[in-house]
């Protein structure tokens, strides 16, 4: 998660699209989000500026700034800005792993009802009967995969290219878990059945070369495109360590204005020593701990929680995030491991990251002529370090060591590179379609003359992956099919149904560990057709708009606004609420599994399987 030392984190398949935040070099870029009024801002300034959401008079923009434009800024009244900021695909710390080749194959021709299906009870809920459009902000989605909905719409960009083209696998695996069809072939999805529709936002280009990274600009703009055109549920297996007040903001705007439920990965960066210790306060990641997000944790299939998922106060709730299949990007294969074998005899292993987009990057055995590797020069290595960016010159160099290899025969580039003193290289800025690997240490070879390189690579069009991506994507597509019921449910109907029928698995009540529990959603519907309410009203929050007559709990009492407010809390401003009661929010109701253990995570086909964990299969990350 070091990849580019700014406000970023880097993909991760599931990702899970997790990837940390890096602010501390961000200037170099003068990439900016900023929010003004029409007329505040100079015609230089906006000339750089691109918009990318609108609230009233209130325009949000990101692009590049100098540093007396930032300057300018600051001395703007009402002009927010802050540093642009990366995310990741949930997927960094996750692991895929390949079932048996005959099992997985004869998804061609049979069908499995996952286990995550029954465990959260939505394969108890009718039939998806409405259209509650779920948006998926990843990287991309196999659009024509015979497993998928037909009803798939996306948005094509110029940073990420075509939303149809997934940039490696997450984005159509997370399509998979929350609507493959059932149709005979494959795997079941939340929506497998009845109404399906997806929108798709893609994030990024490329998974480790060219536009690889998230920005938090192209988030905002992705939410916004996302509920413009008529989403419900938005999706969002990514995450990053950077707080955004800015995208917070946007988040709660539409939440609050359009009614929206965002879900997004709490990240995979938990560990079993901390879970052992009982220290579980692992780092926020965010968009998953904003306040209107929904954080999601991952199970094991024992209802344990996972080692990789993270423990803190912002955990809402947790779903089945091991041994998860799904659908998978049919055009991609993703390197698994990298044998040169050199001077004579000798075979060494490599440490490496795939460059190449995978459409080529087949399993091979052949020879690497000593046209084939390429090494940059230190001052590649440290603009790539540093800002993110190749030189025009050093991709052309690139090119110019693609053709030769071509040339001298070889059917795959090996980037070399001298190490540099902040580490080691995630990923280059760099397009291509020859499979290209970075090494990140080149073996001591005496006689080049007669090189040879063998290549693993695995593809498939499904996969079985781990991470709280897959957990996110199991609770967006429960809540669509779950609202699906009933459109005119509000946003916090679902949700206070949600908590107040959830598998309490920890402590009695919310904690760190499970939040909330793992959702029932059957029961929730049941909730939901009875017309209860929670004992308590939701918490008050400082950023939401009360109306008069509207209830909150703050500090274990009940208010009722007055009047319309904002904001101000009921301690601040007495005289803008009026006291009701008392209401202990501590221990709200919540259901038990009947046998008293997790057995309802029962196991069928695949699933059942003794497998063994593979390389990170998918995510284009593996050797490195």
């Amino acid at each position: 998660m070091d990849f580019f030392k700014r406000s970023a984190v880097f993909l991760s398949v599931f990702g899970s699209l997790s990837f940390s935040a890096m602010a501390q070099n961000q200037n170099q870029d003068n990439a900016y989000l900023v929010q003004f009024k029409n007329g505040q801002l100079s015609q230089e300034i906006l000339s750089g500026l691109k918009v990318i959401g609108q609230s009233g008079d209130k325009v949000i923009a990101k692009g590049s700034l100098s540093a007396q434009q930032v300057s300018e800024l600051s001395h703007l009244d009402g002009v927010i800005f802050e540093a642009d900021y990366g995310l990741s695909l949930s997927s960094n710390s996750l692991d895929y792993f390949n079932a048996t080749t005959n099992n997985m194959a004869s998804l061609a021709h049979s069908e499995l009802e996952p286990y995550w299906l029954r465990a959260t009870s939505i394969s108890k809920l009718p039939t998806a009967t409405n259209d509650i459009s779920v948006c998926i902000i990843d990287s991309g989605v196999d659009s024509n995969h015979p497993d998928l909905p037909v009803n798939i719409h996306g948005y094509h960009s110029v940073y990420a290219g075509f939303w149809d083209q997934d940039a490696l696998s997450h984005g159509t695996h997370m399509a998979g878990i929350i609507a493959a069809q059932s149709n005979g072939i494959g795997v079941k999805g939340a929506l497998s059945d009845g109404v399906a529709s997806l929108q798709v936002h893609k994030l990024i280009k490329t998974a480790n070369g060219k536009n690889s990274a998230i920005w938090g600009g192209n988030l905002i703009e992705a939410i916004e495109v996302c509920a413009n055109s008529g989403a419900k549920v938005i999706n969002m297996s990514l995450s990053g360590e950077q707080f955004s007040p800015m995208t917070m903001s946007v988040i709660d705007r539409l939440a609050y204005d359009r009614g929206l439920i965002f879900v997004a990965a709490a990240g995979n960066h938990g560990t079993t020593e901390k879970k052992q210790q009982g220290r579980h306060n692992d780092a926020l990641h965010y968009p998953a701990s904003y306040h209107n997000v929904l954080s999601v944790g991952a199970l094991e299939t024992d209802g344990t929680i996972a080692a990789f998922s993270p423990t803190n106060q912002h955990i809402d709730f947790v779903a089945p995030g091991s041994k998860i299949i799904s659908t998978a990007n049919r055009s991609h294969y993703a390197v698994q491991e990298v044998v040169i074998q050199h001077s004579g005899s000798v075979s060494d292993s490599v440490h490496y990251t795939q460059i190449d987009i995978g459409v080529s990057s087949r399993s091979m055995q052949a020879v690497l002529p000593e046209q084939c590797v390429y090494t940059l020069s230190a001052d590649d290595v440290h603009q790539q370090m540093t800002q993110r960016t190749l030189s025009y010159e050093a991709r052309q160099a690139l090119s110019l060591a693609q053709s030769s290899c071509v040339a001298a025969g070889g059917q795959a580039l090996i980037i070399n590179y001298p190490q540099h003193p902040d580490g080691r290289l995630k990923g280059i800025d760099y397009y291509t379609e020859f499979p290209t690997l970075l090494v990140h240490q080149w073996p001591m070879i005496s006689d080049s003359s007669n090189m040879s390189i063998a290549i693993s690579s695995y593809h498939s069009d499904y996969v079985v992956g781990a991470g709280t991506s897959q957990a996110t994507a199991i609770i967006s597509g429960g809540i669509a099919r779950l609202w699906s019921q009933n459109p005119t449910w509000s946003r916090s109907q679902i949700i206070d149904a949600l908590k107040a029928t959830s598998h309490d698995l920890g402590l009695s009540g919310k904690d760190s560990v499970y939040g909330h529990g793992l959702p029932n959603f059957a029961q929730a519907l049941t909730y939901l057709q009875s017309g209860k309410t929670p004992a308590c009203p939701q918490s008050w929050y400082h950023n939401k708009p009360y109306n008069g007559g509207e209830l909150v709990t703050y500090q274990g009492k009940v208010y009722s606004a007055y009047y319309w407010n904002k904001g101000v809390s009921p301690s601040q401003e007495p005289n803008m609420w009026q006291e009701q009661g008392q209401c202990d929010e501590s221990n709200q109701s919540q259901s038990t599994p009947s046998d008293g253990g997790y057995s309802i995570l029962d196991f069928s086909g695949l699933e059942d399987e003794n497998t063994a964990y593979d390389c990170k299969g998918l995510t284009l990350r593996c050797g490195s």
